[in-house]
């Protein structure tokens, strides 16, 4: 998991950014990202990340909550040390829990250049 620091902390940052942030559409997954000055403002660290998974995904928390950390480490691998906001946003394909979803998600994040 990444540190708390990282990731959207309120609603209005979050809302703002999906305004203004440029996309990327795959099979499942919808990214929206934005690079950010390299001297930001006080207190703003490098990189933020959010995923976003809906209950049409799958209706279990547990599929949803491994979604989200599977593109967490996946994604934030490559973000780390580019000073870019990034959410990912699931398309409401169903999904469910195994190896074969896994590998496909993680196949699609490692093709995207963000």
């Amino acid at each position: 998991m990444i540190a708390k620091s990282n990731k959207f902390p309120t609603r209005v940052q979050f809302l703002s950014f999906r305004s203004r942030a440029k996309q990327i559409t795959t099979a499942h997954l919808r990214i929206l990202y934005e690079s950010r000055a390299p001297n930001g403002a006080a207190g703003e660290v490098g990189s933020r990340l959010s995923v976003i998974v809906p209950v049409k995904v799958n209706k279990k928390a547990v599929v949803r909550n491994t979604l989200k950390r599977l593109v967490y480490d996946t994604m934030w691998q490559i973000l780390r040390d580019k000073n870019q906001d990034c959410i990912v946003i699931f398309k409401p394909i169903t999904l469910i829990k195994g190896v074969a979803s896994n590998s496909l998600i993680s196949a699609e994040l490692k093709t995207i250049h963000v």
